[in-house]
């Protein structure tokens, strides 16, 4: 599994479960309510899937576009059936067959921060491994864009079953907080997947953390400075 932070600063962040934020959640595409191409609506689950047939999405406030063409959200990488069911719901889609870009933002239209993300596929060999060129951007309603890290198809192995890279975890600095939308988009990719948008919600940590140590961070969430410890790196 590979970490990526979107700052330079070498700093380690001081991050907890617990969100400081009333609206704070996890967007991890299991619970939310898929509308298809037909019309018709679904409430999603780590089971099931809607391969390419998701017209938006929407999960504890937020709603997810796919312009361009329909997209997929569901157990997408269990379609391999090189191992059992991963069980796990993630967001997927095909740039080649027309999609052009992937729109967040919250249905009542305020700001949110995003603090990280898993990148899950992002690879110019629809199935395959990444070569490390692709090009494929997030970019917020402030006009900043990240150029996002590559990474093999699904969680490992891909999809002909070689070996992969697994998920690469992104972290987002403070050009993410105070947006009211981030969109996702590329110029050469095949395909694309993510899961588990952290929205107003701290980040998980960079490194395990001892059990004594996460009830301390714990308490410290309570007592309300858990936002300050991050921003304060």
């Amino acid at each position: 599994m590979t970490e990526f932070r979107s700052t330079a600063l070498a700093a380690v962040t001081v991050v907890c479960l617990a969100g400081s934020t009333a609206f704070a959640d996890v967007i991890d595409f299991a619970g939310g309510v898929a509308t298809l191409n037909d019309g018709s609506t679904v409430t999603t689950t780590n089971a099931a899937l809607y391969q390419d047939i998701v017209d938006y999405y929407v999960e504890d406030g937020m709603r997810v576009d796919f312009v361009g063409d329909y997209g997929t959200i569901g157990d997408y990488y269990s379609i391999n059936g090189n191992q059992p069911p991963y069980l796990n719901s993630v967001i997927h889609g095909h740039w080649e067959l027309g999609l052009t870009s992937i729109v967040f933002s919250r249905v009542d239209g305020s700001a949110f921060d995003l603090n990280y993300v898993d990148v899950t596929s992002n690879t110019v060999n629809g199935g395959g491994q990444a070569t490390g060129a692709e090009l494929s951007y997030i970019t917020t309603s402030g006009g900043h864009a990240l150029l996002l890290p590559s990474s093999d198809w699904g969680f490992d192995p891909d999809y002909f079953g070689n070996p992969g890279d697994g998920v690469a975890r992104l972290y987002l600095d403070g050009n993410f907080d105070n947006i009211t939308s981030f969109t996702l988009t590329s110029q050469n990719a095949f395909c694309f997947g993510m899961d588990n948008f952290y929205i107003d919600q701290e980040a998980p940590p960079l490194v395990p953390l001892p059990p004594a140590a996460w009830m301390g961070l714990v308490l410290l969430t309570g007592l309300g400075v858990g936002k300050r410890l991050r921003r304060g790196t």
